[in-house]
């Protein structure tokens, strides 16, 4: 039996397990209403255990106050009624053998009453306005669990594997912790290192925006955000773990988190450290976008630490560092298909990188919301980034026969510090009951670089003509300085028509200064060059005025405005003043409606004009030739972009199944498109510039489903989503059409109550084709993904988890790979209250996970492996951290309420 073979076998025996949850299963139906026999919609209907109160199936009622539970195995439960400000209503029940219609149940308001008694219970699921709050104890978690493994349990929410939070079927842009910032710029640090036995409730809330909620005007903008609600006990006191392993291979790993609340300030402290490829913070880029890449060997440590303080109710401060040190070593393989339209080379490249970075975060904010009708922010940060590197890249051309016609050896380092930070300030006020409003928002940002670079390139020419080849060795030094400023500024005042009319004025400036500081220096064949040496400086400042008319209802809301831009660019260089000095003025509409019409239930449909200048890079006459074989040079002659963008939008959330239905479709298309132009000469040497020439446009749409099958206690996600795009480059003169088509689909199905087991097996597939106008060939690509996990608490105290993943690579420009991952883990608690928690993994049990990267673009498609860990064992320990003394309160007990009868 090959891999493939026993990969397919095992999703079906796993498919086959999930279907055995669904044999013998009833049904409970029944009706809610209010002491007026009015239906209520929205009621949480819920299934628990008694020994334990965790949740077992819940849904919700309907317009008409009905609810079904589907799926229901045969056992005695804990069966709850429960919605806000109405007494909850429970009682035992037991399912044996056939569907049970409980009629119709009414719940009475809310009221202190000498009769009530104190039922020790779970209320599982709370529904109010915009938040849907999930109390953590009806979920089961081990004790080293962190609020990753919480959230992976909710219903509705999923995980991505680079760490991104989707909740309902739309992204998580915040994590906050008791209605309070965490790590401003990094939620994966609360995910990752938040003990999930201190969390209360996780609410999952549609978050209007500030002005919404100033202002009382709804603009239909909406975030999606998750609040972790603390226990009462965790919130004085401290709290946390600390843990470390060693495995084969000489892997570590080390891990700490220390939490002191009271109820002013919130303070929280982690670190660690590690080589196995294991960052736990977005720190390590300097873009700030999440790094999970598995390639390579990785070396890192964190520490952290987040510091809130409460001035009054609604007004906090907030304080966050991160320090970052990673170590990696790289090592990639390439193989690359290149054309022109009337020649087709290739190329092997093997690169090897070593590089250090040491960086430093700090972020802050200043919120005030105490006053009503008054939003005020200040925010800022900073980042200190010094990063070292070495490296060695050995490149070959082969010619049309096949026959290696240039080689290129070279050897590079470099010594970066940059520097950056920004501040921003806004303010929303809200100056009367009929609407009137003002909105101030100001901003600076500055960034100060200094790059050192060497390298010494060994090129050789025309190999396949011995009689005329030849070499050249080049030694070249590059100092870089690059400093930027910017600030911007904009006032809208909104004044009101008559009831939902409004009409509004915005004016806005925005300012960005770039300068470039370049010294280089070489040698060939130890023949000194001149130095070149130059000092670029670059402005722009864009003017833009719109009046916009504003309609807002409960359910509707609709902007639509005008605006005049006039956008001023000049650049200097050596100075030698206004060698651009351009001035463009433009007309942009922009339309927005968004409709509301129930609860978990938007449409949004957005349109708009923009304009984009070219940025230093692309106008700067100055060559870049630091790499002898790829040469650019900016083009002064460069204009606007011009795009008009149109996105819709739906999204449906079913509070009664936790099922929701999300679809997007987004179409960009720009005219006078800055385009890339290559030519590439007789050596290979490419010479690169820019070009405004004809027309760009980009598809993108996607639709996902979430729902479980009627009946069962599986659950599914189905995922299908498409691109288009099209775009022209200009390769030795002449323009080049390359057309892009993709489509993907997932599937997969899981458990629905993951409580002592979490299953999942899955599918994704990816489909890729591209062709271009210049040259016959074209690019097929197709890949598979098929996974399986297995997460099993085979007691109280031991665990077991699995997971398995097949990937399969197809390609017709390239040989097929598959890569078949298995790892395996078991997990042992203990020690007074199961503090401690020793784990033994084992990773890669194969030996078969190689990285590979394909890729296509405007003339070549390539292939990349990369290298990875390998096979290694770790045995690891980690002890939580004593919990703070002092009672608890009823309510973090998970204690309800309801009446006598």
């Amino acid at each position: 039996m090959n891999l493939k073979q026993l990969c397919f076998k095992t999703l079906f025996v796993l498919i086959l397990f999930l279907g055995t949850n669904a044999t013998m299963a009833q049904k409970i139906t029944g009706t809610v209403v209010d002491e007026e026999k009015n239906p209520l919609e929205f009621v949480s209907v819920a299934l628990l255990m008694p020994q334990d109160s965790t949740l077992v199936k819940y849904t919700s009622t309907d317009k008409n106050g009905k609810y079904e539970l589907n799926g229901v195995r045969d056992n005695t439960y804990l069966f709850q009624i429960y919605f806000m400000t109405y007494q909850a209503n429970q009682r035992t029940l037991v399912v044996k053998g056939e569907d049970i219609d409980l009629g119709i149940t009414e719940l009475e308001r809310e009221v202190n009453q000498l009769d009530e008694v104190v039922v020790k219970t779970v209320i599982p699921i709370t529904i109010k306005q915009d938040t849907m709050a999930f109390n953590a104890n009806a979920f089961k978690v081990r004790q080293d669990d962190n609020v990753e493994d919480l959230v992976r349990k909710l219903p509705g929410v999923e995980i991505g594997t680079d760490g991104t939070v989707s909740a309902q079927g739309e992204e998580v842009n915040k994590i906050l912790v008791d209605g309070k910032e965490f790590f401003t710029n990094d939620p994966t640090i609360a995910l990752k290192n938040l003990n999930a036995d201190a969390v209360k409730s996780v609410q999952i809330i549609d978050e209007e925006s500030d002005e919404a909620r100033t202002t009382g005007i709804k603009d239909g903008e909406k975030t999606k955000i998750i609040n972790l609600v603390l226990k009462e006990g965790k919130k004085s006191g401290y709290f946390g773990k600390v843990g470390a392993g060693y495995g084969t291979n000489d892997r570590y790993t080390s891990n700490l988190d220390v939490n002191r609340f009271t109820k002013k300030t919130q303070t929280a402290i982690f670190g660690s450290l590690n080589n196995i490829n294991n960052t736990g913070a977005t720190v390590f880029r300097r873009d700030g976008s999440r790094n999970n890449s598995n390639s390579g060997l990785l070396t890192t440590g964190t520490a952290g630490a987040n510091f809130n303080y409460e001035i009054a109710k609604d007004y906090d401060f907030n304080i966050d560092y991160n320090y970052g040190y990673s170590d990696s070593e790289e090592e990639e393989r390439t193989n690359r298909t290149e054309f022109t339209n009337d020649s087709q080379f290739s190329t092997e490249e093997e690169k090897r990188n070593e590089n250090t970075s040491n960086n430093h975060n700090v972020n802050f904010s200043l919120r005030n919301r105490s006053k009503e009708g008054t939003y005020m922010e200040f925010r800022g940060n900073f980042k200190n980034d010094r990063r070292e590197a070495m490296g060695s890249n050995s490149k070959m051309f082969f010619d049309e026969d096949g026959n290696e016609d240039t080689s290129s050896d070279r050897n590079t380092s470099s010594d970066d510090l940059r520097n950056n930070g920004s501040l921003r300030f806004s303010m929303n006020k809200k100056l009367n009951e009929s609407g009137r409003n003002f909105r101030l928002r100001a901003g600076m940002s500055f960034q100060d670089f200094n790059d050192m670079n060497f390298q010494r390139s060994l090129n050789m020419y025309e190999l396949s003509d011995p009689a005329n080849s030849y070499e050249e060795d080049e030694v070249t030094t590059r100092d870089e300085e690059r400093d930027g400023l910017d600030y911007n500024m904009s006032f809208r005042w909104m004044e009101p028509l008559v009831q939902h009319h409004l009409i509004s004025f915005e004016t806005s400036v925005n300012n960005e200064n770039d300068t470039e500081d370049v010294d280089q220096r070489r040698t060939v064949n130890d023949v000194e060059e001149n130095p070149f040496i130059y000092y670029l400086d670059h402005d722009k400042q864009v003017y833009l005025n719109q009046l916009g008319y504003v309609f807002s209802k409960n359910k509707i809301q609709v902007y639509v405005s005008a605006g005049w831009e006039t956008m001023k660019q000049n650049l200097d260089v050596d100075n030698v003043r206004n060698v651009i000095d351009r001035t463009y003025d433009n007309f942009l509409p922009r339309v927005t409606a968004n409709y509301e019409w129930k609860k978990g239930k938007r449409l949004r449909l957005r349109y708009n004009k923009s304009t984009t200048l070219p940025n230093a890079n692309q106008v700067s006459p100055v060559i870049n030739d630091f790499n002898p074989l790829r040469i650019f040079q900016g083009n002064t002659e460069l204009t606007p972009e011009i795009s008009n963008n149109y996105n819709l939008m739906y999204y449906n959330w079913d509070f009664k199944r936790a099922s929701n239905f999300f679809g997007f479709i987004n179409y960009s298309t720009t005219s006078n498109a800055i385009v890339n132009s290559t030519s590439i000469d007789e050596n290979y040497v490419s010479y690169n510039t820019f070009e405004n020439f004809g027309d760009r446009s980009n598809l993108r749409a996607r639709i996902s489903m979430q729902n479980k099958f009627k009946g069962t206690g599986i659950r599914y996600s189905i995922g299908i989503s498409g691109n288009i795009d099209d775009y022209t480059t200009i390769i030795n003169d002449e323009a080049s059409e390359t057309k892009t088509r993709g489509s993907g689909f997932n599937l997969s199905f899981s458990n629905d109550n993951k409580n002592k087991l979490d299953v999942v097996v899955g599918a994704r597939i990816d489909i890729n084709k591209t062709t271009y106008s210049i040259n016959d060939d074209e690019r097929d690509f197709f890949q598979q993904n098929y996974y399986t996990k297995f997460d099993w608490d085979i007691t109280p105290s031991l665990n077991l988890n699995t997971q398995f993943d097949y990937n399969l690579y197809t390609d017709n420009q390239f040989d097929s790979q598959d890569v078949p991952i298995w790892n395996v883990g078991v997990e042992y608690a203990f020690l007074n209250g199961k503090r401690g928690n020793l784990k033994l993994q084992v990773f890669d049990i194969l030996d078969e996970n190689i990285g590979i990267v394909r890729t296509s673009s405007a003339n070549y498609f390539e292939e990349t492996f990369q290298k990875n860990l390998g096979t290694y064992a770790m045995l690891s320990f980690t002890y939580n951290l004593k919990p703070p003394q002092g009672k608890s309160s009823k309510r973090d007990q998970g204690r309800g309420r309801w009446r006598r009868h």
